[in-house]
Formats: C-alpha cells, structure tokens, sequence
C-alpha cells in the first residue's frame, strides 16, 4: 500500500526575481527610471561646470554656468528618454546593432537640440554660448563632444554587460554544483529498501522508485526554476519522507505547520528538504525509538521564516558530515541573496534547530545580479 503523504498541497506555478541570462538590451541600464535620470543629469552637470572653467573666466562666468547647464540638461533628458524607449523595443537586436543605434541616437538628439539652442540663440540668453562660434563650429564642437562622451559611456555599458552576463552564469554555475550535490547514503538506503521491498511490496517499491525519481530530477534538471514556492518545495519533502518512512516506519513522525501566507512564499529550490534530509539522517534515525521533526512556516514583515527542529541524538555517536547540509545552503543563500539571507541553528541536549529567514523582496542590485 503506497504512504500516505504526510501533507497534502496544492500545486502554485512557480515565478522568480532573477532571468537565466543578459538579453541584448541589457547593455544599457534602465534609464526608464528616476534614479538612472538623477545620475544622467549629474553627469550632464559636471560637464557644464568644467566647460565653463575651461572658458574664458569673465564677469559673466555664473550666467555662462547657467546656460551650460540648462543646455546640457536638456540633451541629458532627452538622451535618457531615447535610451529608454531604444531598452524598451530593441527586442532581440544583437548587441552591436544595438550599440551603433544608440551613438546614432544620441549624436541625432545632440544635432537637434544644439540646431535648436543656436536659432534661439538671436532671441533668448543663449547668445552668449554662441558669442565666439560660427554655427557650424557650435554644431561641430557639441557633436565633438557628445560623439567622445557617448563613445566612452557606451563602452562603459558594454564591458559591465559583460562582465554582469560573466559573473551571473558562473553564480549560475556554482548554485547547480551546489544543488547538484547527493547525500550517497540516502541514494544507497533507498535503492537497499527498494530492493528489499520489491519481492513482498511490489506497489511500495515502486512508489519508492518514483519519489527517488521525483527528487533527483529536482536535483539534477539544468533548466529547474531558481526559485519555487514554498509549497512546492513541500512536495519534495513529502516525496524524500516517504521513502523515509519505508526505512524508518512508526519511528518517524512529521509534524508540519506553514501558514497560507508562507505557502505562497519563494526560496530557492532545495533549501527545505536538504534540511528535514539533516534532521532526520541526523536526528531521528539515530534514535533507537525515533522521534518527531517539525517544520514551521510563516510570514513576518515581508520576510518567509521556516523553521525546521529535529531531536539530538546524545547517546550515539555523532554521524560524519552533520554540517554539509547545512554548509551547502548557507553558501547558496550568500550567492542568491548576499547578506539579506539569514540561516540560524542552535542546538541543546534536546533539539537542534535550524531557522532559515529569506526576503520576499530584493533590491535591484541583488535582484540583477542573480
């Protein structure tokens, strides 16, 4: 007769903060946003100033200041305007189209502004940045300018798209090594009581077969979300406890407590069970009369705590490599989350215990680099 499963859950569809890799419009950042038109327009601003020191310093120096500034504050938010609409439609350009149509765009928006400055010129204040240009030296000095300044902003943003595409698939790398890994004795004590069960419990060992299936495809898969739902991690769990159970019997007890909120929660895939896979290699299996693990979940200021406790085993020695698990998740929540990640235990003559606290939501410094 198959185990029952310790938990019922509903299957959630599975989302993630992070993209598997850099798209071609991601040479460029964001410039949709507040904070990206801050820093343009900052840029724009030092230009202006040393523009202006490099000038002739004259009675009209903090007016000459101004102009420079509004000038160049208006090609910096048009700039930024046209980037931004380039990100949004570029679609799947490559790279070095991209590239040249934005040096085309901004050389274009640089030509337009500065025809517009000089017809104004005769009839506002921004005659005196034309006092000593022709306009054909004011369009050619602006677009010299511009051509230099965009030239070595867009290699900037070249070299840190590559680079963030570099250090993104070798993060990559390192969280599938690390979830690549198997305990041998579990995948050795399953396949030894699926061959004990095979002759007396045909339908136990092959629903044993299956859930071996299940987590080491879990294990295993390349394409596997990065990040999955707290229930769904559940259903891992279920499958690792009843192959458990086929070994342990009565001798080991689940008892699980996740509210509907926590449900609903993300972490990274295989974070959970390699935890109850410590407690109960570690815990109960050791105990001659077996005892209880529990896992607890629940949401407290946008924040998913879980919380798995498992008896200590006191009279028997120590197993070997009782920290492994537990080393191989905090290193993929350093990767994943840097320090916004938290992974606790404490352990006393009775329990030890583990208390994991993952962020629902990340910054986009942490979220663009996973």
């Amino acid at each position: 007769m198959r185990p029952p499963s310790l938990t019922r859950w509903r299957r959630a569809p599975k989302t993630g903060w992070m993209a598997a890799a850099t798209e071609a419009a991601d040479i460029l950042p964001d410039f949709c946003t507040g904070a990206r038109v801050l820093r343009v327009l900052l840029v724009c601003e030092a230009v202006a100033v040393v523009l202006t020191l490099g000038g002739s310093l004259t009675d009209d120096l903090w007016r000459r200041l101004f102009l420079l500034s509004v000038y160049l504050q208006w090609i910096g938010i048009c700039s930024a305007a046209a980037l931004c609409l380039l990100r949004r439609h570029a679609g799947d350009w490559r790279r070095h189209w991209l590239a040249v149509l934005c040096y085309l765009s901004l050389l274009a928006v640089t030509l337009v502004i500065t025809e517009i400055t000089f017809a104004a010129g005769r009839y506002t204040g921004f005659g005196l940045l034309l006092e000593d240009n022709s306009h054909g030296g004011f369009v050619l000095r602006s677009l010299g300018i511009c051509a230099v300044v965009s030239a070595l902003s867009l290699r900037y943003f070249w070299l840190r798209a590559a680079w963030q595409q570099h250090a993104e698939l070798e993060m990559r790398a390192r969280l599938e090594a690390l979830q690549a890994r198997i305990e041998p004795h579990f995948l050795f004590n399953t396949l030894n009581s699926v061959a004990a069960l095979i002759e007396p419990r045909p339908r136990d060992a092959e629903t044993a077969l299956e859930d071996l299936a299940v987590l080491l495809r879990a294990r295993l898969a390349s394409d596997a979300p990065s990040l999955t739902t707290l229930t769904d991690e559940m259903l891992l769990v279920d499958a690792y406890v009843r192959i458990e159970t086929l070994r342990l019997r009565e001798r080991l007890i689940m008892d699980v407590d996740i509210s509907p909120a926590a449900a609903r929660g993300l972490l990274p895939v295989l974070c959970l069970q390699p935890l109850v896979e410590n407690a109960i290699g570690h815990g109960v299996a050791r105990l001659p009369g077996g005892g209880a693990v529990s896992v607890r979940g629940w949401m407290e200021a946008s924040q998913l705590h879980i919380l798995v406790r498992n008896p200590v085993a006191t009279q028997t020695p120590a197993a070997p490599g009782n920290r492994q698990a537990l080393s191989n998740i905090e290193r993929r929540l350093a990767l994943r989350y840097e320090d916004a990640a938290r992974l606790r235990f404490t352990q006393d003559d009775t329990w030890f215990t583990v208390h994991m606290i993952l962020p629902q939501s990340l910054p986009r410094s942490i979220s663009a680099s996973s």
